[in-house]
């Protein structure tokens, strides 16, 4: 694995207002920058534009699952690569990894989310990651 430089832009794709602003500030005291979108078709977009070295996803949003993001992040050049951290409270891994055709590059963290977990998985994620356009 490969060491990250300290800042990574990491996009949080979640319909709950309060965890975005929760992991918002936990990864921007980690020195990361962040964006948010509330929904899926607002998440694909804004990972079109900002390119991010870590996307994390909840799994059931208004719209389209997180499943079908993850698949949509997987087809496009630019976001093939980037790791996936899924979250839920709803769904488990079972479940999500049922939905999805190659889970490599991504993590399951249920919700409530335990803060050294998810500190743990973005770290290991972000490790990962090895940016193709660049």
């Amino acid at each position: 694995m490969r060491a990250f430089p300290t800042m990574a832009k990491v996009l949080i794709v979640d319909d709950d207002f309060e965890i975005v602003e929760l992991l918002t500030e936990i990864l921007r005291r980690e020195g990361h920058t962040t964006e948010s979108a509330g929904d899926p078709a607002e998440g694909m977009q804004k990972a079109r534009a900002m390119k991010p070295d870590l996307v994390i996803l909840d799994f059931h949003m208004p719209g389209n699952t997180g499943a079908h993001l993850f698949e949509s992040l997987r087809r496009n050049q630019a976001s093939r690569s980037t790791p996936i951290l899924f979250m839920s409270g709803e769904a488990s891994p079972d479940e999500i990894l049922g939905q999805i055709a190659d889970p490599e590059g991504s993590q399951f963290l249920a919700k409530p989310v335990h803060l050294d977990d998810f500190r743990k998985a973005v770290k290991e994620l972000l490790a990962l990651h090895t940016p193709e356009t660049k």
